[in-house]
């Protein structure tokens, strides 16, 4: 009897240790699983905070694995939209990036209103998850139209009043116990949070009491609206914080302690973090488990086998990145029980950005040369990815507690909620009251990017939105007779880039067909082709009986969420009011300077009047990559010939002869025929006439040398629409399609005037509040530093230099700097 009693028990024990042995693997194989599909993270960083109408957005956004926080493998677009306060996308870029970081602008409208306006980017992949997990930043633009130029500013900055008598209603009041719960009989840390009506963190005092009325222990929040007390509940008794406001007490009660659990408690030292993991449950924490993760990466693990109340353990962190790491325990059935944020800050992390000018004392208007390096914690040489804004801080906020890549990546995209002023975290190392401070906002805030429930036991990861590469040019081909149905065809599509490239491959059973992907700026003509058999059997009039169409590429923006934005905390009123005044006058000198420009020009001009028909050549001339041709028609001055075939219009130009379906150039074979800019053949213009047409050319002898295949001329018909477009009226053959494809969007260059050759300059004032933006800032390969030019302007002020970046290694860090023009 004994011995089956010994049987079972032990059946028990090895079936338990089986049990979570096999969770242990779960949990391991779901995180690895998460980094292997990692998330991506974007961070954008603008020239300054707010904006005037007519002032120019220069943003570089920084594209991230969102685990290792260096460059990803997914993706290479990225979305950025400029946001009203309507929830309209009022302007949108589509950037391409093969590297961590691209550039882009938006040019502020002067129909635009004034008020909050959303920065928001993300790529296709992104969109797979919350849109709370895109970048998404507040700035404020002003119409000067709309305002007298004044800020009237409430101050959003924590309160420091130190009683109660100055809140005029109940404040907010949360309570967070480390691990999560309280339990009966153990000591437990609790973090307080206040918050007004407002949403702002507020200071404010008060006590603990018990159900009997009994002080337990005083509390004050001050900084964040934070504060914390320790206590040992008592099983069966609640507690509430008493807080007397105009000398009423308000009663906010406690979380009611458990009677029995687990306690999860860290201790951070900077350099060594001590976690204590307790239990007063009957079997203590026997077959437990302990993982630490941060942003996924397994950092500890440790399961516990025997039948203990508590152990302690010393992690040292000097091999563990910044950022925020987080501890679950599992219980013996694998469920969570007790979770703990804590934030790591390893000072071997610490970039230095070594900045210096060829100059001690700067005047205006004077060139100046400025030196960037990156050094490591022992002084070595880092690589890395920049930008930099130079600003005028008389008018723009150069606040070291602001948003940045740093406070982003590692504290703003990690934690739910929003850390107002994370800067405060990062402006001094080994600051006691900082880390204090930065530990209890690990406790009031949690693990944003996922919960184990889900991670463990939901649904595979949503992959309906895949990570794009580049442009793809799809579509399906249709029977053109009959019942039109879908059909397999030969496709080809041919790119008219500076070297024309083309592509041929079947489209599927089903019809579809999938070109790319490629990588192209702005726009580029494009024809795709297809046939019923192949490209060889063009003789057969029937292998062009196929239909094209195209999917259509248009990217529907995810819809608008504004839960959780990083804030712009306007906090100086001086200095916004300087910023608008600044404008203002910017503005005006503008207006004064076009002004005076017109005269001049209405005085310099002796240049013979050109005739009307000398200004349309040039602006025909303009639409031609060759220039002038041999000979042109120009239907503009044909009217009454619109209804004419195109063979009869051919038979007008001088040394062309078109009879029936043949076309020769001094009778020397059939010409090369272009097609607004793109190839074609005879049978693709034998429909049109003359209201297909803008204008006519032809090309001979050394006019044809820039074409291909050009030895009997080139014949170049240019349509009314002026480009090849999918929804355009020109009549062709069937089995061909020609459109003008979207590409990607190209920065505008920062104007960065020289004021030693630039005339103009002589006469305008130059009052910028962005000195210079250099949105990409290239360290070299030799000496590790970059050097970079600009002007001072004609104001005598302080200028901030604010550099941003990443280095290789996947290290965020951002620098702030002053100098002055006397």
């Amino acid at each position: 009897m004994v011995k089956k009693v010994i049987l079972s028990f032990s059946i028990v024990l090895f079936l338990s240790f089986t049990i979570i042995s096999n969770f242990k693997e779960l949990v391991l194989r779901k995180l690895l699983n998460y980094t292997d599909n990692y998330p991506e993270k974007i961070y954008v960083h603008t020239d300054k905070p707010y904006y005037t109408i007519g002032d120019d957005i220069w943003f570089t956004a920084y594209l991230l694995n969102g685990i290792t926080h260096r460059n990803t493998e997914k993706s290479r677009i990225i979305y950025v939209e400029l946001i009203d306060s309507n929830n309209n996308i009022i302007d949108k870029r589509q950037l391409y990036t093969s590297e961590i970081s691209v550039s882009g602008d938006f040019k502020i409208e002067k129909n635009w209103r004034s008020g909050n306006y959303l920065l928001r980017a993300y790529t296709n992949y992104m969109i797979n998850q919350d849109s709370d997990y895109f970048f998404q930043s507040e700035i404020f633009i002003w119409n000067l139209k709309e305002t007298d130029a004044t800020w009237n500013h409430t101050d959003d900055k924590n309160n420091d009043t130190s009683s109660n008598t100055s809140l005029t209603s109940k404040p907010e009041i949360k309570f967070y116990p480390e691990g999560g719960n309280l339990i009966a009989g153990m000591f437990c840390k609790v973090a307080i949070q206040v918050k007004d009506k407002n949403n702002r963190n507020i200071a404010i005092q008060g006590t603990i009491k018990d159900v009997d009325n009994k002080e337990i222990c005083f509390f004050k929040t001050a900084d964040f609206g934070l504060g914390q007390i320790n206590i040992n509940p008592v099983q069966g008794k609640t507690y509430y914080a008493s807080v007397f406001i105009n000398n009423e007490e308000i009663k906010y009660p406690l979380p009611k302690a458990l009677p029995s659990g687990h306690g999860l408690s860290i201790i951070n030292h900077g350099n060594q973090i001590i976690i204590k993991v307790s239990s007063n449950s009957p079997i203590g924490l026997k077959n437990t488990f302990l993982l630490g993760h941060q942003r996924g990466q397994v950092i500890f693990e440790k399961f516990a086998s025997e039948n203990q109340s508590e152990y302690l353990v010393k992690l040292n962190t000097d091999i563990i990145p910044d950022g925020v790491s987080n501890f679950t325990l599992f219980d013996n059935n694998g469920k969570p029980v007790s979770e703990r944020l804590v934030f790591i800050d390893n000072p071997n992390n610490e970039v230095t950005v070594n900045t210096s000018l060829n100059k001690s004392s700067l005047t205006t208007r004077e060139k100046v040369t400025m030196t960037i390096d990156l050094k490591d914690n022992n002084d070595l040489p880092l690589k890395g990815n920049l930008s930099m804004a130079i600003a005028d801080i008389d008018a723009i906020e150069h606040s070291s507690t602001a948003e940045n890549i740093k406070t982003y990546l590692l504290l703003n995209s990690d934690l739910r909620g929003t850390i107002e002023n994370p800067g405060y975290f990062f402006e001094k190392n080994d600051d006691v009251k900082r880390r204090y401070l930065l530990d209890l906002i690990m406790l009031t805030h949690g693990w944003r990017r996922f919960k184990w429930t889900d991670l463990l036991y939901g649904n595979t990861i949503n992959t309906n939105y895949a990570p794009e590469k580049g442009i793809f040019i799809s579509g399906h081909t249709n029977a053109l007779k009959g019942d039109k149905q879908r059909i397999s065809a030969a496709t080809r599509i041919t790119l008219m880039d500076k070297f024309p490239y083309q592509k041929e491959e079947q489209s599927d059973q089903n019809g579809n067909f999938k070109f790319g992907p490629y990588v192209f700026a702005d726009s580029l003509p494009i024809i795709l082709e297809a046939r019923v058999k192949d490209f060889k059997s063009d003789d057969d009039e029937k292998n062009r009986f196929v239909s094209i169409f195209l999917n259509e590429s248009v990217n529907k923006s995810p819809d608008v969420k504004k839960d959780i934005v990083l804030k712009s905390f306007l906090e100086d009123s001086i200095k916004i009011n300087n910023f608008l005044n600044q404008s203002k006058k910017i503005s005006i000198l503008d207006s004064l300077f076009i002004e005076n420009a017109t005269r001049l020009d209405q005085i310099v001009i002796k240049a013979r009047k050109k005739t009307e028909e000398e200004l349309r050549n040039q602006e025909l001339n303009s639409r031609t990559t060759y220039g002038s041709p041999s000979n042109r028609i120009d239907m503009s001055d044909l009217e009454n010939q619109r209804s004419r075939s195109i063979i009869d219009l051919l038979n007008m130009l001088p040394g062309v002869t078109a009879f029936n379906n043949t076309v020769s150039i001094r009778n020397q074979g059939t010409p090369n025929i272009i097609i607004d800019g793109m190839p074609g053949n005879l049978d693709d213009i034998l429909f049109m006439t003359g209201e297909d047409v803008d204008f006519i050319d032809v090309l001979k002898g050394a006019n044809a040398n820039m074409f291909s295949n050009a030895a009997n001329g080139v014949i170049v018909i240019h349509t009314r629409t002026g480009s090849f477009d999918k929804n355009m009226n020109v009549k062709r053959k069937p089995g061909i399609i020609n459109f003008n494809a979207k590409g990607f969007y190209t920065a505008r260059e920062f104007y960065t005037p020289d004021h030693d050759k630039a005339f103009e300059d002589i006469t305008r004032q130059d009052i910028r509040t962005t000195l210079h933006w250099e949105p990409r800032v290239i360290l070299s390969e030799e000496s590790n530093k970059a050097s970079i030019s600009f002007y001072t302007s004609d104001k005598k002020s302080n200028y901030g230099i604010k550099i941003e970046g990443i280095t290789n290694t996947g290290i965020p860090f951002c620098h702030l700097s002053t100098f002055e023009v006397k």
